[in-house]
């Protein structure tokens, strides 16, 4: 099986991470990434399946999930803006948005 990169676990944060009080705080951001990229058309079919079977405790934001473009526009910006999230508060898109604007919206 050939490897994939991944962005993102939401055990990375619960209950491995510090600071997270609860797996609910861990999810929010997955959350608003997932609609943020589906909302641009940057899921792949795995992405969209995944999206729609929810997110849990084992969730994973990898690279499969991804278009080519949505994979090239984390890679260009997804380690700044999950340094943006603050647990317990709805991460904005900000950074993903300015990411997506000097990409191109092609």
């Amino acid at each position: 099986m050939p490897f994939s990169k991944t962005y993102d676990k939401v055990a990375w944060h619960f209950p491995e991470g510090r600071g997270c009080p609860s797996l609910a705080a861990a999810k929010t951001h997955f959350t608003v990434v997932i609609k943020w990229l589906e909302s641009k058309g940057l899921l792949s079919a795995e992405g969209t399946e995944a999206a729609a079977s929810g997110i849990d405790s084992d969730f994973a934001l990898t690279a499969d999930m991804l278009t080519a473009k949505g994979n090239r526009i984390l890679g260009l910006c997804y380690d700044q803006w999950v340094r943006t999230v603050r647990y317990g508060v709805t991460p904005t898109t900000e950074v993903l948005d300015n990411c997506w604007a000097e990409e191109g919206s092609d």
